[in-house]
């Protein structure tokens, strides 16, 4: 049986952030059951198609998979496990946001079998924060990390963005050392994308905007202090305590088959990729009435390579 990871894409979120290019949909808390449904059926569709497979990884992103619930999650996993192909060793990751995910949520989540959380911090500044539309307050980051350890969760992730408006390299080392304190056994490091078609790509010519040298520095001082704590890298944006790296993340890297599912994701199974429409009505009629939804790619090994890198 071949190992397989399957990335859940929770199209949900409250607000959008101004620097958000995935795929997701604030207000539109009415198709959530209808979306539930329909990832269910995709699940149960891929048990009957992928039958030398077992599942040893999962990760909920989003959107916002906090947001959509924790009820409906418990859902999805459990729909996994009725395929009888998950391991019992399996990684079983979920996104959360400080704003949207209480003490009982991450209860339940934990005894239904999530054992890997990644909440997203972003900043320990509070006014840049509230600059990008973040719905939270670094003090609700830390009662997130709290609550994650009384729940249970041992496998806890932060992830963290550098480049951002008017963030300095001071701004940057003092979001390091707040992040650091919390004592996570992962932390995520990205630097700021202007995507075209968002909000902040209007400010891509603005002096708030930190200079490419100005964030090669804050890179290297990411680097540096997490390495100084036990923080080991072993992907350029991705840091852990030895033992806690991100088996999910690492399929992508090693080039490993995975599935995802929902409006927007991406699946490599061989050399063969593929990708759902970037869009939350047609993916729905699609899985629950057999519309076409899907786009195939073949690819030669120097282009997967060039893909997934």
């Amino acid at each position: 049986m071949r190992p397989l990871g399957l990335y859940l894409h929770i199209p949900f979120c409250k607000a959008k952030c101004i620097y958000c290019d995935f795929y997701s949909l604030p207000h539109s808390e009415e198709k959530m059951d209808a979306y539930t449904a329909a990832l269910q059926r995709d699940l149960i569709r891929w048990a009957d198609q992928a039958k030398g497979h077992t599942v040893d990884t999962i990760y909920f992103g989003g959107g916002t998979p906090s947001f959509y619930g924790a009820a409906r999650l418990i859902e999805l996993l459990d729909a996994v496990k009725a395929t009888g192909r998950l391991l019992k060793r399996a990684e079983v990751t979920v996104e959360v946001n400080p704003d949207s995910v209480r003490l009982h949520d991450l209860r339940a989540l934990h005894k239904a079998g999530f054992n890997r959380l990644s909440i997203g911090m972003q900043s320990a500044n509070n006014d840049i924060l509230k600059m990008i539309g973040r719905r939270h307050s670094f003090h609700q980051v830390e009662m997130t990390v709290k609550n994650a350890r009384t729940a249970g969760f041992d496998n806890v992730s932060l992830d963290l963005i550098y480049g951002l408006p008017s963030q300095t390299r001071s701004d940057w080392a003092d979001t390091l050392a707040k992040a650091i304190a919390l004592r996570p056994e992962h932390i995520s490091g990205y630097g700021l994308k202007l995507e075209e078609g968002t909000p902040m790509y209007e400010l891509k010519d603005s002096p708030l905007i930190p200079s490419d040298d100005e964030q090669a520095d804050m890179y290297l001082c990411m680097v540096d202090e997490l390495r100084r704590y036990g923080y080991e890298q072993y992907e350029i944006s991705n840091f852990s305590i030895p033992g806690y790296e991100s088996r999910h993340n690492l399929k992508y890297w090693q080039l490993d088959d995975y599935m995802g599912f929902g409006p927007g994701a991406h699946s490599c199974i061989g050399r063969t990729r593929y990708s759902y429409v970037r869009d939350l009505d047609r993916y729905i009629a699609g899985v629950l009435h057999g519309e076409d939804t899907v786009s195939y790619t073949h690819l030669t090994l120097p282009t997967k390579l060039e893909v997934e890198i």
